[in-house]
């Protein structure tokens, strides 16, 4: 066994070399990203299994920022319901707006009526905005404020052990499921593709129905969601860590599953 770990970390040096790195050099991370590889290791040393290990940590960086996602799903999904309302709203807004002073040859009495229907269409629109404090893209915060960076910040942490395989020696030699190491491609592809499908799981049972008239539409750009995360698959399956696609998928699957509960059994309606 110890001729093996020795063989897969002279292949993990290669790796990193390969990859632009110096395996041998003084390692010294920015400090998020050394917390994130030291909660790693910690944790490691608990379960003994380098996946458990990859995934728990993703779902602990969820669970302690729950309030603020409860926050973030509360506002979503009262953005999805308002929308509707909202693009009723300024429609009227904007016909209104193009029929004033008479435009489109409708003489003195369409401009008084366009002026009438501007000014209400005005109101309707102040007030929906100051009642509901309504923003298209409201409860987005928490993913572009938190779980993205937090994935850069992880996927950095990642690439420093693979770079760096000497320094958590214990971490990359530990065999898991199928894989030689976490930190190195899976070579099946079996996650990259997991991680598309959790994507795909996501946008299929999260997306609202189309309004009336638009389901041409909807069906189009669900094809188009569709492709590109599947085109997603082979442009990273033999370049990035399995362990980068472990918290990927993690991270979908728990958007997925929050998302799915909360809207149909936590969300209150906003009220109007």
């Amino acid at each position: 066994e110890e001729e093996q770990c020795t063989e897969l970390l002279t292949r993990l040096r290669q790796v990193a070399i390969d990859a632009g790195g110096d395996p041998l050099e003084s390692y010294e991370p920015w400090l998020l990203m050394d917390s994130l590889q030291q909660c790693l290791l910690q944790l490691h040393q608990v379960t003994g299994e380098a996946s458990l290990t990859v995934v728990l940590v993703a779902l602990a960086t969820r669970l302690v920022t729950w309030p603020w996602n409860r926050r973030a799903l509360q506002r979503r999904c009262d953005a999805i319901h308002l929308m509707p309302i909202y693009q009723e709203i300024a429609k009227a807004y904007n016909d209104a707006q193009q029929r004033r002073g008479g435009k489109g040859g409708t003489g003195a009495a369409g401009a008084q009526e366009a002026e009438a229907d501007f000014q209400e269409a005005s109101a309707r629109l102040k007030d929906f905005t100051e009642e509901t404090r309504f923003f298209p893209l409201q409860g987005l915060g928490y993913q572009f404020a938190f779980v993205l960076p937090v994935g850069f910040v992880y996927f950095g942490a990642l690439y420093g052990i693979m770079l760096h395989p000497d320094s958590f020696r214990h971490f990359v030699t530990a065999r898991s499921m199928w894989l030689d190491s976490v930190v190195l491609p899976d070579p099946y592809g079996l996650l990259p593709c997991l991680s598309a499908l959790c994507l795909l799981a996501n946008a299929e049972l999260n997306t609202t129905a189309p309004r009336p008239g638009q389901e041409s539409n909807a069906e189009y750009m669900k094809l188009v969601v569709r492709g590109a995360f599947l085109t997603f698959v082979p442009w990273t399956a033999g370049s990035l860590p399995a362990a980068t696609f472990l918290y990927i998928s993690t991270n979908i699957l728990y958007t997925a599953a929050v998302t799915w509960f909360y809207g149909r059994y936590r969300w209150v309606p906003p009220k109007l």
